[in-house]
């Protein structure tokens, strides 16, 4: 069929589109330091995604525009009754499918919470989830073998007792994101202790989760000392972030409602099951910045690998002078003051526990070996706002423990409690054991080991007779 000149244009427009949007691929290197899935070898999966939508939408478009008179509308009908059948079914499918074992999460309440008296399991397997990765890619920590029981508050714990001597509050790091049941460190510091634990931390949490899981379960359990473990890597937000939380707009609800689609989330697997191995093994180009990683901790006991986002090294390069006055710390800390205020109106007495960044317990193991100028580019990808090598090492050393000494501070003057994971999680790097998963930012099962020790030593005479036993 010979094309009108309205066609040929409509057509030249459609190749070259998507000529553009094809050719211009992602930057590997971030998506492989990000550990995001790379598609064919060049593309994000959202960029894939868009691309693949257009493609068919362009095809689609082609399909109505190169037929005329009666069937041209006959077309535009085709596609009309179908977006008319399929749109609904796929929507009503949709909401079907969203069970709570399938969200893994109930999100009623401010303090959402896992379905209650449920089970999980998982295996493990510690190596970066994207295919494409690090071209020098390291074995990771042994398979871990997970169950995660649930109790009727949806918390992590076999039942729920009517009082208990120890809340533990905290986000995935208390939860026990990858490890099973038994191994995660609240549970482990009851063995040790011979105290009842209730462990009231949930994945996602941060301070502003902590004090409303805090009143709406922990007031009722009447316990006398409270351990809230804040998690230096995302635990800090901004009262803009917690406003979004309280009362998010139309547009976010329709967001987060999308996010969580299982059938999105089933088409993104087919994409990446599909396209993500095709190409992964392709020689990763300008591949300096991440060559070095995941990097090696040598011992008498062996070589344990670690990674870490570039994000967390330029979170460790602010100073503590410009963290005081940062909102994302201010919000936190009026949260944490709260929730120091409440626990004393309920007689209990609080103490934070600060678990500190991979990057904060591994660099300064590493540190003389590392390759400054590559370590530097890798911390600058996406950002490029960063001194010379040189400099931007002496100086993130130096403020490694910037956001600690603040916390610490400020837990003083309020009377609170401070217990710093730091130190015993690098001894216990330093003398061989993986404390951190290779390609998670989670503790191993042996790092929930090493905290859970450190927390139950530093729970002094004073604390044990708060206790009353």
């Amino acid at each position: 069929m010979k094309l009108l000149p309205r066609q040929k244009i409509w057509l030249a427009i459609v190749i070259v589109a998507n000529a553009a949007l094809w050719i211009v691929p992602n930057n590997v290197v971030e998506l492989i330091a990000r550990d995001e899935q790379t598609l064919l070898g060049r593309y994000s999966l959202t960029h894939f995604a868009w691309n693949v939508g257009i493609l068919l939408l362009s095809i689609l478009g082609c399909y109505i525009d190169w037929s005329r008179g009666a069937r041209y509308k006959r077309r535009w009908f085709q596609v009309l009754a179908v977006a008319f059948f399929l749109v609904p079914t796929v929507v009503i499918a949709d909401f079907f499918l969203r069970t709570p074992d399938v969200q893994h999460f109930i999100r009623g309440t401010p303090a959402y919470h896992r379905p209650p008296n449920a089970k999980f399991n998982l295996k493990y397997v510690d190596r970066p989830e994207a295919l494409r990765t690090y071209p020098n890619a390291k074995p990771g920590f042994p398979t871990v073998d997970c169950e995660l029981h649930t109790d009727a508050n949806g918390y992590r714990n076999r039942s729920v007792a009517t009082t208990y001597d120890i809340i533990a509050l905290g986000d995935s790091f208390t939860e026990g994101s990858n490890v099973t049941d038994e191994q995660c460190w609240p549970a482990q510091w009851a063995k040790l202790s011979g105290k009842s634990v209730y462990n009231l931390g949930m994945s996602g949490y941060d301070p502003f989760h902590y004090l409303e899981s805090y009143k709406e379960i922990g007031e009722g359990l009447r316990a006398k000392i409270v351990v809230c473990l804040v998690y230096e890597g995302n635990d800090f937000r901004s009262t803009k972030s917690d406003e979004k939380r309280l009362h998010p707009s139309v547009s976010m609800r329709f967001h987060d409602y999308v996010a969580r689609s299982p059938v999105i989330k089933t088409l993104d697997r087919l994409l990446v099951d599909t396209f993500a191995p095709i190409g992964s093994h392709a020689v990763v180009a300008n591949s300096a910045a991440i060559d070095w990683l995941p990097v090696a901790v040598t011992t008498d006991a062996g070589r344990n690998y670690y990674e870490f986002e570039p994000k967390q090294l330029r979170d460790l390069y602010e100073s503590a002078d410009d963290f005081m006055q940062d909102e994302h710390w201010l919000n936190p800390r009026g949260q944490l003051n709260e929730l120091n205020m409440t626990c004393k109106k309920n007689g209990a007495r609080l103490l934070i526990a600060l678990a500190p960044a991979k990057a904060h317990v591994v660099l300064p193991l590493v540190a003389d070996h590392l390759p400054i100028r590559a370590f530097r580019d890798f911390a600058a990808i996406g950002l490029k706002e960063l001194p010379p090598a040189n400099e931007f090492m002496k100086n993130l050393l130096s403020r490694l423990d910037a956001k600690e000494t603040v916390i610490a501070d400020w837990c003083a003057s309020q009377s609170i409690g401070f217990i710093s994971l730091t130190k015993p999680l690098r001894d216990a790097t330093a003398s061989g054991t993986q404390v951190y998963y290779s390609y998670d930012q989670h503790w191993s099962p042996a790092g929930h080991e090493v905290v859970a020790r450190a927390i139950n030593a530093a729970i002094s005479t004073t604390e044990s007779q708060v206790l009353g036993k």
